[in-house]
């Protein structure tokens, strides 16, 4: 048994070893592409250097070709009120390297790689995209157009983990995605078609499903109007469907302190209490949201809804399986930064005056606080189980430090309760833990950019 252990670590250390080697010669690789395929014509082009929300080279030319270099990490410590809980220490959250620009202004790229593998096989995104005016067309592995919260960058969050909601929505997938805006940003949409089974490397059901349709669309209708404190004011919707093979049924709901753990809210795979799930005709989702940006506060809040439709257990008739969740958000600079929404997300916050204390200036100080609930299908619980509950309500307060554009300090606290016991762990004397409540503090520095 030890040699077989054995023989998977070293397995998997030389996947992930030569996993990453492969993406540092790809990154080399268009290095050297975009830096020594035009050095004949170095005499008629000038290349700049410098950093605007990353690193960059640029050419002379306008909208000639740009590389630019980012990366992410967060570090955290977490702490546990609960006394059945053994989850207290320190975490890298995100560890991730990005590469992304154009070849031309109608050809643009992103290849971004997550070192930290809680969460993803490793290729975070890998796309590229033809630019025709405002519409782009773009292909590869990326986010399906879907939620406010979904699509807003890590910095221009402002709690810990997204709410629970995001555990019902879509993730990267591979596909094909046609995404702009109308009328000044007062529309934006996305649309597209993907596999429907996740990231590339996900693993496939052995029965043929069809592609996922995915949209999002967003109108700001006072975007233009003279009325300046409606001019960050948005509502939108957001869609999903596809027929899908059983293997894709795999929810995994978590509360704030359980992410990066074996825990759950609410756990639904083909392997449920009745047996086997033997077959399922499709998933949908649904989702509305509105955000409003004025001065230095932000709220948004979303209503997201999954739907599991005719699922098929052994000796059991078909069923649907329903989940929903919805959140209620503020965030309050009192530094006096403006929040802005733009592209149909959160723009991360720029501070007024960034950490430098020879000048007495200290960054941004940003406090959100955050109300959400999800609800549960109780027919698709397996009481003996202990890792689903039929409901969870939870209460985040969160300060936000930002020191510079690509730094800050996040301090969370999340109290969660549950309406079912949760098993958290099993001791040597064979005794199990429970809780019916979390609290969590959450301790992250975070860069990126």
């Amino acid at each position: 048994m030890t040699n077989n252990n054995n023989n998977k670590l070293l397995g998997w250390q030389s996947s992930g070893f030569w996993a990453g080697r492969l993406y540092f010669r790809m990154a080399g690789l268009l290095l050297a592409i975009l830096i020594f395929v035009p050095f004949n014509a170095w005499a008629e082009r000038i290349f700049f250097a410098g950093y605007k929300g990353g690193f960059y080279i640029r050419s002379e030319e306008e909208g000639g070709m740009e590389l630019r270099l980012g990366g992410a990490l967060q570090s955290d410590y977490r702490f546990y009120a609960e006394e059945e809980r053994a989850n207290n220490g320190f975490d890298i959250r995100r560890a991730r390297l990005r590469f992304r620009g154009q070849l031309t202004r109608y050809l643009r790229f992103k290849m971004e790689y997550e070192f930290q593998d809680n969460e993803t096989d490793n290729l975070v995104d890998a796309w590229v995209e033809g630019v025709f005016g405002k519409p782009s067309l773009r292909f590869g592995q990326f986010k399906e157009p879907f939620s406010l919260e979904w699509q807003t960058l890590n910095k221009g969050l402002y709690f810990a983990e997204r709410s629970m909601g995001y555990f019902l929505g879509p993730k990267r997938d591979v596909g094909v995605m046609l995404h702009g805006s109308l009328f000044d940003e007062t529309i934006v949409y996305g649309a597209g078609l993907f596999n429907g089974d996740g990231d590339d490397g996900s693993v496939s059901g052995p029965e043929e499903d069809g592609p996922e349709a995915a949209g999002r669309l967003v109108m700001a209708p006072f975007r233009r109007s003279s009325i300046s404190w409606l001019n960050h004011f948005q509502v939108g919707a957001s869609a999903t469907y596809a027929r899908i093979d059983p293997l894709n049924v795999n929810l995994r709901v978590k509360s704030t302190g359980m992410v990066g753990t074996l825990e759950t809210l609410y756990l639904l795979t083909h392997n449920t209490k009745f047996g086997v799930i033997q077959d399922v005709e499709g998933r949908q989702r649904l989702g509305a949201e509105a955000a409003w940006a004025v001065g230095p506060l932000l709220f948004q809040g979303e209503y997201i809804k999954l739907i599991y439709t005719d699922l098929v257990a052994s000796g059991e008739n078909p069923d649907d399986a329903n989940f929903s969740s919805w959140y209620a958000s503020a965030t309050w600079f009192l530094t006096g930064e403006t929040p802005l929404l733009s592209g149909g997300r959160v723009k991360p916050i720029y501070p007024k005056r960034f950490f430098n204390p020879r000048e007495d200036t200290w960054g941004a100080l940003g406090l959100a606080v955050r109300r959400e609930h999800f609800s549960g299908d109780p027919d698709w619980i397996n009481p003996a189980s202990y890792v689903s509950v039929e409901t969870a309500d939870a209460y985040s307060l969160a300060l936000n430090w930002v020191l510079y554009p690509m730094a800050r300090v996040i301090l969370d606290y999340t109290h969660t309760d549950l309406s079912d016991p949760v098993r958290t762990r099993v001791l040597t004397d064979g005794t199990v833990d429970y809780i019916d409540e979390e609290n969590v503090v959450t301790l992250r520095f975070s860069i990126d950019f």
